[in-house]
């Protein structure tokens, strides 16, 4: 096992320790980055996708909330899931534009969704929009732009 997917794994077993809201499925890992950060889960929605979290202790600021990074982070993973599925066969997408507003916190410990709604699925850019949320409140606000690179192969 490489030491990128023994960090994931490592990262699972400790949310298998956490209660993981139901119909929610391990995301793979878009590479190191991600690995190193921790698991994120999706499931699908009706009007799209959920990506979920839990905040750990590495994801925090001095003030011991979520950092503002982890929570861009989580934006753009979970609005390039929804953007790369938002049509069949699946498309490989590359951010071009992301913009967060900051509305609230959560704290280490806390299970987080973003629910994303893809705006427009065109055939070169697709925009998507998504809404961050902690202890039934919206902390976090999100828009993103994806340039479509192709069709995922296999």
């Amino acid at each position: 096992m490489e030491q990128t997917d023994a960090l994931a794994a490592a990262g699972a077993e400790q949310d298998d320790e956490r209660a993981i809201p139901h119909g929610f499925t391990l995301m793979p890992a878009f590479g190191p980055y991600h690995q190193m950060f921790g698991p994120t889960y999706f499931r699908k929605t009706e009007r799209g996708y959920a990506v979920g979290m839990h905040v750990r202790e590495a994801h925090r600021n001095l003030g011991q909330m979520m950092h503002g990074g982890a929570i861009c982070m989580l934006a753009d993973t979970a609005i390039t899931w929804a953007s790369k599925y938002s049509r069949q066969p699946a498309v490989k997408v590359l951010t071009t534009g992301l913009t967060v507003n900051f509305m609230g916190n959560a704290e280490p410990g806390d299970w987080i969704e973003a629910h994303i709604d893809v705006l427009r699925s065109g055939k070169r850019v697709i925009f998507s929009d998504c809404r961050i949320w902690a202890n039934a409140k919206c902390i976090a606000q999100a828009s993103g732009q994806f340039q479509v690179m192709g069709e995922v192969e296999g």
